[in-house]
């Protein structure tokens, strides 16, 4: 089924106020989540409430949560969200962690605890909104590791993304955000609520052998991911495993202390005012100079034209702002047993959906 934006939007809010949300929380959740879908990131979009509310069952996803701030070190900040709601968490981080922008003209943010942060390039938007061009790398704790290191037959690390993005008139142009692994977890799960095979090259089963079939994965995670272009990826995963991990925050996957059952996030971000280097006019005009460059590459053979990061989200959101967001049967069914968990009415959870 195809659903409008605004009422998938308006059907994740009464989830997660049935979770305990406040308004505030649930609407930068719920918005969050929706426009994941709409840029086509259907693996950080709706689909993960049932995994929230399990963890907000379990206490280990705390609603409304308060996070706690690190005195400044120079132009360091670091925030404990506390288990607090991800999105949310990395909003407030990234504001503290700009404080030191007119002094320093950067920030460095080390961002612990977080409950999950979803889609990774809302924060580079977010920050380009600002001005600011910004790195942004995340690890996860909490459960066992998702994605083999090249040459192994076992998981060593998680998805492990890195986000970056330059501001051109308040938005990110270009924008990069992209898994260590070949494809999120996420798009495992989906492709296996739809009952649908992956490429060859997504996954390996446990002899380390690449496979298709995502069910093992996906259901007992059985296997592991694979790292995007071999050892390049696998050592890519592996610093966004220590920046993010050891040197921002407590907690890598090797940590021995007990971490509770979950998925916790640590973030890494460097944001950086131009103004420090040229006028923001100027960096704009360079890379806007450079974008147009490289679209005016003559597309390869069976490609109608050359893509800059960001822009396959630009166009999967004018086609499903057109045409309605697609959510399959098995994902819905996850949400809906989820908030009868939480006493949520189903029929007027069903009322907010609309058909595109």
């Amino acid at each position: 089924m195809r659903y409008t934006g605004e009422s998938l939007e308006s059907f994740a809010n009464a989830v997660l106020r049935g979770f305990g949300c406040d308004q505030n929380e649930a609407d930068i959740v719920a918005n969050h989540l929706i426009l994941a879908n709409s840029t086509g990131h259907d693996s950080h979009g709706i689909g993960m409430l049932p995994m929230y509310g399990a963890q907000v069952r379990d206490g280990n996803l705390i609603c409304n949560q308060t996070p706690v701030f690190h005195d400044p070190v120079g132009a360091i900040t670091v925030v404990d969200a506390k288990c607090g709601f991800g999105h949310r968490m990395a909003l407030i981080a990234l504001d503290r962690a700009m404080q030191t922008m007119d002094e320093h003209r950067v920030a460095v943010l080390g961002l612990r605890n977080s409950g999950h942060v979803s889609r990774v390039g809302t924060y580079s938007e977010y920050c380009a909104s600002k001005g600011f061009v910004s790195i942004h790398m995340v690890n996860v704790v909490g459960h066992p590791p998702l994605v083999a290191p090249f040459g192994a037959r076992a998981a060593g690390f998680s998805t492990n993304p890195i986000s970056m993005a330059m501001p051109v008139d308040g938005q990110a142009k270009p924008l990069l955000d992209i898994a260590t692994s070949t494809v999120a977890f996420g798009k495992i799960r989906v492709a296996s609520n739809k009952g649908e095979k992956v490429p060859l090259g997504y996954l390996v089963d446990n002899e380390g052998v690449p496979t298709t079939d995502p069910d093992p994965m996906a259901n007992s995670r059985e296997g592991a991911l694979s790292a995007f272009g071999d050892y390049k990826g696998s050592g890519l995963g592996m610093f966004v495993e220590l920046l993010a991990g050891a040197l921002a925050s407590d907690d890598t996957v090797a940590t021995k202390e007990h971490i509770p059952e979950g998925v916790y996030n640590n973030m890494f971000s460097v944001i950086i005012d131009p103004a420090g280097f040229d006028s923001k006019d100027q960096v704009a005009k360079r890379t806007l100079e450079f974008y147009d460059y490289i679209k005016s590459k003559p597309a390869a053979k069976g490609v109608d034209e050359v893509l800059m990061p960001g822009e396959p989200e630009k166009i999967s959101k004018a086609d499903r702002d057109k045409n309605g967001i697609p959510v399959d049967d098995e994902t819905m069914r996850q949400i809906f047993e989820t908030a009868d968990m939480f006493n949520v009415d189903e029929q007027q959870l069903r009322e907010r959906l609309v058909n595109a």
